[in-house]
């Protein structure tokens, strides 16, 4: 009994990872979000765009308008990652992510970013160039200490030469 309930316990936790996350608006979305991403960030990272939340609005015009917290990582010279949030506008109508100037005829526009404006910012993920640094002292650490003192030395080429003399030191 113990094992048919572990085995069904197992299964729907494979079922509930594998299931899509994304609705199809979501997923042009992404689509767009990705495309004006590439165009607006040089150093973004392909793959990283994540809705944190999200609302839908309405535009004047009757357009579906879909308000973001975007999360984005951004990637310079291969070591410094900075992770971004910012606010994206997608309308769903006709498949554009909206510029800025755009939001005044977005009703709820200013609403939305006043009240998710503590949810932006950015952040510096440091673990990597630290690694780099510890890495740049720690090799010559061991070359210094460990691989230097093991190579031809005079003092002990000579020690059995003025041992056998009796020649003082």
């Amino acid at each position: 009994m113990l094992k048919k309930a572990w085995a069904s316990l197992l299964a729907l936790i494979f079922i509930l990872t594998i299931a899509p996350l994304n609705t199809s608006a979501n997923e042009a979305f992404l689509d767009a979000l990705e495309e004006d991403l590439k165009a607006t960030h040089y150093d973004y990272k392909e793959g990283t765009a994540e809705i944190v939340k999200e609302e839908t609005l309405r535009h004047s015009n009757g357009n579906e308008v879909i308000a973001a917290v975007v999360e984005i990582d951004t990637v310079r010279d291969g070591i410094f990652i900075t992770r971004k949030t910012e606010f994206h506008y997608y309308d769903a109508t006709d498949n554009k992510i909206l510029a800025t100037a755009d939001l005044a005829e977005v009703e709820g526009a200013t609403e939305f970013a006043d009240a998710n404006i503590d949810m932006l910012g950015q952040q510096i993920v440091y673990w990597l160039p630290v690694l780099i640094l510890l890495l740049m002292i720690a090799i010559p650490a061991v070359i210094l200490f460990v691989v230097v003192p093991r190579f031809y030395s005079t003092t002990e080429y000579m020690n059995p030469i003025y041992e056998k003399n009796d020649n003082p030191r």
